[in-house]
């Protein structure tokens, strides 16, 4: 991967070296981020409720930075990076595992015409559809986003959700399609072969998508892991509300676990503010596992101007077998 990651690197200046022939290059760059700062008890089944502050009720905190250069022709080289942030423990990354930059650290060569190309710590193609759509987003109490992402290997998918020393193209929009595909090999005791592939097709006020990954770990000590996982998702605009559906299906062969997770949500205007909600359910079987998992998410969320919005979130997570897990929080996120 160092002698991809060198050839990327020459490949971005060679073409910058072409392109600037004659041209004048445009800098621009920009610092980014959402502060979400909620305070509640978080729950979940089987679990003891936690009262505390938190940084993801309503989306996950974050802060960025970008440069970008433009030349003529629409071609545009840029760096993006990027780290959560957790206001509970006043850390960066999601964990204390996570890398300093946690989030989305990248270079990218674009052009409206053919598309964009990009290499770094990349968020997986499966996430970014199940963010999309899904009535609560990228929530880290949104029913999808948990069950396939923070509920673990058995029931969720494995290799993260985002991957390092990743190669990703993402296609011009062709008539409302845009296709996506990503490669990646990891390191140390993740590495292995990492692929992803997405479609998502915009009509109007319908928009589906299918999505799909395989992640191969073997690093020499513990048992591989082979896992594929492809996903359905769905939404349309009524006007008067928008509704999500989605149906993923996780075949991990390392484990002999097969997962399946069906997910619905709508968004609709209620007074000055806006109601979300979002029910997923899941099973998990395998020699080792039998498990079924529900929950139930909803929001109120007021925008107080464009940038800000206070909230207020819940959820009820119910595994089968284990008690019940409540979550109640008031929040405000900040967006700038």
């Amino acid at each position: 991967m160092k002698k991809m990651s060198g050839f990327l690197n020459a490949l971005l200046a060679c073409l910058l070296l072409l392109l600037s022939g004659g041209a004048r290059a445009q800098f621009d760059h920009d610092i980014y981020g959402v502060l979400d700062l909620s305070y509640g008890a978080f729950g979940q089944s089987g679990l003891a409720r936690d009262v505390r502050f938190n940084s993801n009720s309503l989306s996950p905190s974050f802060v960025g930075v970008t440069g970008s250069y433009g030349f003529d022709g629409g071609w545009t080289v840029l760096a993006v990076a990027e780290t959560f942030l957790r206001f509970q423990d006043f850390k960066t990354g999601r964990r204390d595992s996570d890398p300093i930059l946690s989030r989305n650290a990248f270079v990218a060569l674009r052009n409206n015409d053919y598309g964009t190309l990009r290499f770094g710590r990349l968020q997986t193609l499966l996430f970014d559809t199940t963010n999309r759509f899904n009535a609560l987003g990228n929530s880290g109490l949104s029913p999808a986003i948990r069950h396939l992402f923070l509920n673990g290997n058995l029931q969720g998918v494995e290799g993260d959700f985002y991957w390092d020393n990743a190669l990703a193209y993402i296609s011009p929009n062709l008539e409302g399609v845009t296709v996506s595909l990503m490669q990646a090999a990891q390191k140390n005791d993740e590495r292995g072969s990492y692929q992803g592939a997405s479609v998502v097709w915009s009509i109007g006020l319908l928009a589906l998508e299918f999505s799909a990954q395989n992640v191969h770990v073997n690093d020499g000590i513990k048992d591989p892991t082979k896992e594929t996982t492809w996903q359905l998702g769905s939404s349309y605009n009524f006007g008067f509300a928008k509704v999500f559906a989605l149906y993923s299906q996780i075949q991990d062969r390392g484990l002999d676990v097969d997962g399946k997770l069906a997910s619905a949500g709508v968004t609709l205007p209620l007074g000055p503010g806006s109601v979300l909600f979002q029910i997923g359910s899941s099973t998990a079987q395998g020699p080792a596992v039998d498990r079924k998992q529900t929950t139930l998410s909803s929001a109120y969320v007021y925008a107080y101007d464009s940038n800000t919005d206070i909230y207020v979130i819940g959820m009820d997570d119910r595994i089968r077998g284990q008690g019940s897990g409540q979550s109640v929080a008031l929040g405000v996120k900040l967006k700038f």
